[in-house]
């Protein structure tokens, strides 16, 4: 039998865990962003309470109905953000439900603990027959009908979710490549297990997405310290560039550091730069800053040039595309003449 196009991609990725997981790792207690499984909300206990106390906080706004009966506080500081309106709204299906659901898709992956990136503001439900609901009244519910095995469902929570290899391919196929890489790097590091995720991958050939979610396994890199580090790889790629490796050890005269993501071949490394180095959680900011600065040095004079990237180079793929093509090219160029040096001056010296 012939081997699975995704194969390679599954013994790379299957690697990659087996170090990550090794006692002793200098990986595996690395800074990352993770996040922790939210909580849905609670709906608001009103069978005692006095009706006209109900429809006050209902009218001033303390109050909101997610659907017929299911109340929830409203949000702390006024207008509801991304997670509150998804969370609310995750709320109001479960609770209205008659039929059983899964949570699936990006939802299941929020729910799960996983990075997300750039995922609309929808509720993906999954059901293993019609429900026969009024789509048209939910219009952030995203409904899907389809066969899960017993494996590929799971609780966090006591919510339904798919598990997370299955929603991890889920993910893959139906989302916009960035936050489909995202998803699938953090939930690999989550705990996702690639044998697992090797045979939904099997199962789901010929389904829509299917050719995506095998290019963007091949990217798949579990080191990956945050989600803003996953989209730049996939920049890198798209924009021509070799697949860059993640956490890069570079021995400098300070010891060993790890360069997010870089291309030891040419000396060019990548710094992402993301709120969470200097939110307070891993020391005070100027410390941290001072020795990002120091850290930066040792790199530079170990002969590595860095390019930093933050969240607002996102937000432009094809500058931040061409911002590592000119990098890559300068630094490929400058290796070549460095390495071309020595020979063009043993050629002088035996003339």
């Amino acid at each position: 039998m012939a081997e699975a196009l995704h194969a390679p991609a599954i013994r790379r990725i299957s690697t990659i865990l087996a170090d990550l997981r090794e006692p002793g790792s200098p990986l595996a207690g690395m800074h990352t962003a993770e996040l922790r499984p939210p909580s849905l909300p609670v709906p608001v206990d009103t069978a005692r309470a006095d009706p006209r106390h109900v429809a006050e906080r209902l009218s001033t706004g303390n109050l909101r109905e997610v659907r017929p009966g299911v109340l929830l506080p409203s949000a702390a500081d006024g207008e509801p953000g991304h997670d509150d309106t998804l969370l609310a709204e995750a709320r109001g299906v479960l609770a209205a439900s008659r039929s059983r659901l899964w949570f699936s898709h990006a939802t299941a992956a929020r729910l799960l603990g996983a990075w997300t990136y750039g995922t609309p503001c929808l509720v993906d439900v999954t059901h293993t027959f019609n429900p026969h609901v009024a789509r048209s009244r939910e219009p952030l519910v995203r409904r899907h009908v389809t066969t899960l095995r017993p494996q590929e469902r799971t609780t966090v929570h006591g919510v339904p979710v798919t598990s997370p290899e299955r929603t991890l391919v889920d993910c893959l196929r139906t989302l916009q490549p960035a936050g489909a890489l995202v998803v699938a790097d953090s939930l690999f590091r989550l705990g996702a297990e690639p044998a697992e995720v090797s045979r939904i991958m099997s199962a789901s050939a010929g389904k829509r997405g299917m050719l995506q979610a095998r290019r963007l396994l091949d990217l798949c890199d579990p080191r990956s310290g945050s989600p803003g580090e996953t989209v730049v790889r996939l920049v890198a790629v798209d924009d021509g560039l070799p697949r860059p490796a993640c956490q890069l050890p570079v021995v400098t005269s300070s010891g060993t550091w790890y360069l997010d993501l870089g291309w030891p071949d040419v000396g060019l490394g990548v710094e992402f730069d993301g709120a969470v180095k200097y939110d307070g959680r891993f020391g005070l900011p100027d410390v941290v800053r001072r020795r990002q600065e120091r850290r930066q040095a040792a790199l530079v004079d170990a002969g590595f040039e860095i390019v930093r990237v933050g969240w607002p180079d996102l937000a432009d793929p094809s500058a931040l595309g061409l911002t590592l093509r000119e990098a890559y090219g300068a630094c490929s160029r400058s290796r070549r003449a460095a390495l071309g040096r020595p020979a063009a001056l043993a050629a002088i010296g035996t003339r």
